[in-house]
């Protein structure tokens, strides 16, 4: 591997002048310059940037800790935790980054099983500034990294923080957008599948459901307001199959993403009940999940990708200017119509 010193050597320069003009410092007199760039060229070099990093403080890497309900294991898992919401997220993180000086170092993390822990990107230096993307994440996490001042952006459904840098979406509002238009197509109640209670959005979405029920004079019964376990396909399955059993039979339902939809769904099939001859379905976050699924799940789009993009800017700008004031990015949302969704009044009884 070709080294700076080999470049110097070569150019018969100094380790110190290779160095100024691979950060194009005005130091360096242009026929020296043109000297030293030949000889990268000749010689193939390219810098290490992490060696560079060391010498001036920084590593040119962003850190994204994408929280995880519990912790993270090296296995396939079939049903997996809701993960397209993140995956949309850091997508668009990448995608603002694409023309900057920074890569990326990403790590799932549980701050749940371990409180007051810090991701190991920020542990041991690794990046310059850190996305926290989605949830449960700890208190104390949050506190240590606002301790060390250490430049943070939160993005996620419900990730806001007084006084951070926070781009987040507000599942209140997906839940209130999916209740009107139940009300448009005639239904007086709904039963809302929600995520599990250790989720903080899970309370934003129980207050405006119950908002949004006595606002349009829905019947609301707390039999029909489902926390998952956990925030998988196989949790809402579970906990459609118990409803069904226990003998509620809604003719709508309101889930908190589109794995937890599609979960009720499956068993809904199972049943021989049909979306949405019997049952109509909203889901939230949307995905390309939502648009495959049968029949086409109606869902609150909440604009993922972009909503990275505004985390990577925040973060950006928060490394240039550390002192300013937080800023914040709520996503807007809008209902995506499709197929899961039918007037109350064409829909057909439950079978036997």
């Amino acid at each position: 591997m070709v080294t700076i010193y080999d470049v110097a050597k070569y150019a018969s320069v100094s380790k110190s002048t290779v160095s100024l003009v691979i950060n194009n410092s005005p130091l360096v007199g242009e026929a020296t310059r043109k000297k030293v760039l030949q000889a990268i060229t000749d010689m193939n070099y390219v810098p290490n940037s992490n060696a560079r990093g060391l010498s001036v403080k920084t590593t040119n890497c962003i850190g994204v800790a994408v929280m995880a309900e519990e912790t993270p294991v090296i296995s396939y898992d079939f049903d997996q935790h809701v993960g397209l919401c993140s995956y949309n997220i850091s997508s668009g993180i990448f995608s603002a980054l694409m023309d900057t000086r920074y890569g990326v170092i990403m790590e799932r993390f549980c701050s749940v099983d371990n409180p007051g822990e810090l991701p190991d990107v920020v542990r041991n230096r690794r990046a310059d500034g850190l996305i926290i993307v989605g949830a449960p994440y700890d208190r104390k996490m949050l506190e240590r990294l606002r301790e060390q001042r250490f430049p943070l952006v939160m993005a996620g459904v419900d990730s806001y923080e007084e006084g951070v840098d926070s781009v987040y979406a507000d599942p209140g509002e997906g839940v209130r957008m999916g209740m009107d238009y139940l009300a448009e197509q005639g239904y007086r109640e709904a039963l809302l599948i929600n995520c599990p209670r250790t989720t903080p959005s899970s309370f934003t979405r129980l207050d405006a459901y119950i908002s949004s029920a006595a606002a349009h004079g829905f019947t609301v019964r707390p039999e029909w307001i489902v926390n998952c376990e956990r925030n998988t396909g196989q949790s809402a399955y579970d906990r459609m199959k118990a409803c069904w059993e226990a003998g509620i039979r809604p003719r709508a339902i309101i889930a908190a993403n589109g794995h937890l939809a599609i979960g009720a769904m499956r068993y809904l099939n199972e049943r021989h009940v049909r979306v949405p001859e019997q049952v109509s379905v909203i889901g939230y976050e949307d995905s390309s999940l939502s648009g495959y699924a049968i029949p086409a799940l109606t869902s609150v789009n909440i604009h993922k990708e972009l909503m990275g993009q505004k985390a990577a800017e925040f973060l950006l700008r928060r490394l240039k200017h550390p002192n300013a004031e937080p800023s914040y990015f709520v996503a807007p949302a809008e209902l995506v119509r499709r197929d899961s969704v039918i007037p109350a009044a064409q829909q057909i009884p439950f079978p036997a």
